[in-house]
């Protein structure tokens, strides 16, 4: 203990030898962008653009470490000086290895997350990482002694100091080379979103703000919304929502291998590489039943006001959501009977509590639907591909493609490994999919049946070093924001509509969005409210074609569904 005497250090040096060491291991992919970055020419000019991009960094976490000196006096900042060296290395590791950015939509997303999706992200390698980096370098933080010291009040006013004069100095290093700095924000080479823990500190408050937001009475929409027409045969549509499949290893877009047999043998409607809405499940999820665009959508304004399926239930349909990806993110909380079978220990379905195949969102449906006698629509929330342990997402009988990578550290597998492993759980959604269909066409006799698969978000598989999902999308590669939509519907259902097959074909065509999954469900629910937009509902160019009553229309004058 006695050594540890002779190091005993000031509150000040304590802030700023935080600091420092987070502002190196922790954050190295902030670094690392810095080094990448393409707005200077090499040389020379590279070097001092990186040494002024590390000041900066340092600069910005010697500011928040010196807050929290104000915030908290005494000795308890070490212990939150401690705290802080270990949350960097969580996130660090995180930003290093799988190239997340700690956003808003990041943390809404942290939340969201399945306990059982959790311990999945825990490996030895990750353990290795927080210890060393995180753990012991906060361990002997605590057993330094802090000198005592002679006054309070200069040494909250050299705290002070220590959050202007970093800035000052940073920025005095930045101005001259501000062009540099400038291009770089603009092509996005360089985010703060990886600068451990300012990130997941900003992201809390902004999620907080969010949520105080939503805390008002959601506003009614639709409150004109009817079913139009009374029909000789009910309707049954199925939303199948999917989890994480993008678009690039969808052999319906031209991918070489086989990952949609069932749906091409099905001849699904494809609609190509439809744009994703966000790059997280709580993101995409409630924009699709917002009513907003993806230019239009925040959190806040879409938690601020009712969903799609408080306008369909308005309307007077009945709605059975069956969930397994561990929520409806608020979508479904009023209207819908919800089914959530994520943590289900159905031994025919579940490996472990909590981790289940999709075919359990099938099991005794068509009994239930076979009841029913009116129209219904139904949303099967899929755990799809949801990583980071694909291996986990398919029966062994569907892992097509070998050798399929059995860790959740996923820089550790080959790439050949993970993609096996990614297309094996597109295999077994193809085979979930066509499991519907072949449903719906039993159903066929009762009901006018029809139904459109989409995607939540895409997937990185280690493109450009990134992993999994979640990253802003300003700077989100494609494999995240493009992703697969595709429709399938019974002869009956056309025959109900009279659209033509080569009408509804020749939507098949790139250019949607999920911008358009609203106003097409509401198409084809044959529900008139004026929330309805026709210029995104994908098959109202058929209904203009059949040359018959608009029965989409919007109706102003519309009775309010009882």
């Amino acid at each position: 203990m006695s050594f540890f005497k002779s190091l005993a250090l000031s509150r000040s040096q304590i802030l700023v030898l935080t600091a420092l060491w987070i502002s190196v291991l922790p954050n190295l992919a902030t670094l690392e962008r810095f080094v990448d970055s393409p707005s200077t020419t090499g040389g020379a000019a590279q070097v001092l653009f990186v040494l002024t991009g590390w000041l900066l960094l340092f600069a910005l976490l010697l500011f928040f470490v010196s807050l929290l000196g104000l915030l908290f006096p005494g000795r308890s900042i070490k212990v939150w000086c401690a705290i802080t060296v270990v949350v960097a290395a969580i996130l660090g590791y995180y930003s290093i290895f799988l190239g997340t950015l700690f956003d808003k939509t990041m943390f809404v997303n942290i939340l969201g997350t399945h306990p059982a999706e959790t311990l999945e992200l825990i490996g030895v390698r990750m353990i290795s990482w927080i210890v060393l980096v995180g753990v012991l370098p906060a361990a002997l933080l605590l057993m330094i002694p802090m000198k005592a010291s002679n006054s309070w009040l200069g040494e909250t006013g050299r705290s002070a100091a220590l959050l202007v004069l970093p800035l000052l100095v940073a920025g005095a290093a930045v101005y001259p080379q501000f062009q540099s700095f400038a291009s770089a924000g603009r092509n996005k080479s360089i985010t703060f979103h990886t600068v451990a823990p300012i990130n997941i500190v900003a992201a809390a408050v902004s999620h907080v703000a969010t949520q105080r937001a939503a805390s008002i009475v959601r506003e009614p929409v639709g409150t004109d919304a009817k079913i139009r027409q009374a029909l000789d045969k009910p309707r049954l549509v199925v939303l199948v929502l999917g989890e994480t499949a993008r678009a690039q290893n969808q052999a319906l877009n031209g991918y070489s291998r086989p990952t949609n047999d069932r749906m091409i043998a099905e001849h699904v409607i494809n609609f190509p590489y439809t744009e994703s809405c966000g790059t997280a499940t709580a993101i995409s999820v409630p924009c699709m039943f917002s009513g907003f665009t993806r230019e239009e959508f925040s959190l806040s304004k879409a938690a601020s006001r009712e969903t799609l399926i408080d306008v369909i239930h308005r309307a007077g349909m009945k709605i059975l959501w069956r969930e397994n990806d561990g929520g409806c993110k608020g979508v479904c909380d009023r209207g819908a009977i919800v089914e959530d079978l994520t943590n289900s220990d159905d031994p025919r379905f579940c490996s472990e509590k909590g981790n289940c195949f999709d075919a359990i969102l099938l099991d005794g449906l068509e009994a239930r639907l076979k009841a029913e006698t009116q129209s219904i629509f139904v949303v099967l929330h899929v755990k799809g591909s949801h990583g980071p342990a694909y291996f986990k997402r398919y029966p062994k009988e569907f892992e097509r493609f070998t050798p399929a990578c059995k860790s959740n550290e996923l820089s550790s597998c080959s790439a050949d490994s993970l993609r096996n492993a990614y297309d094996n759980t597109l295999v077994y959604t193809d085979h979930i999919l066509g499991e519907t269909v072949a449903m719906l066409k039993r159903l066929s006799p009762q009901f006018a049946t029809s139904m459109l698969y989409v995607s939540d978000h895409g997937e990185s598989l280690g493109e450009r070093g990134l992993y999994l999902h979640g990253l802003p999308y300003a700077v989100a590669p494609e494999e995240q924001t493009r992703v697969p939509m595709f429709m399938w519907f019974s002869t009956q259902f056309l025959e109900l509509e009279r659209w033509s097959e080569g009408c509804v074909r020749r939507q098949g065509e790139p250019g949607k969005k999920h911008d358009h999954v609203y106003s097409t469900l509401l198409g084809l629910l044959d529900i008139s409210t004026d929330q309805y937009k026709p210029e995104l509902d994908i098959f109202s160019p058929c209904e203009r074609e059949a040359n018959s009553s608009p029965k989409k229309a919007i109706n102003p004058t519309g009775a309010k569904a009882s």
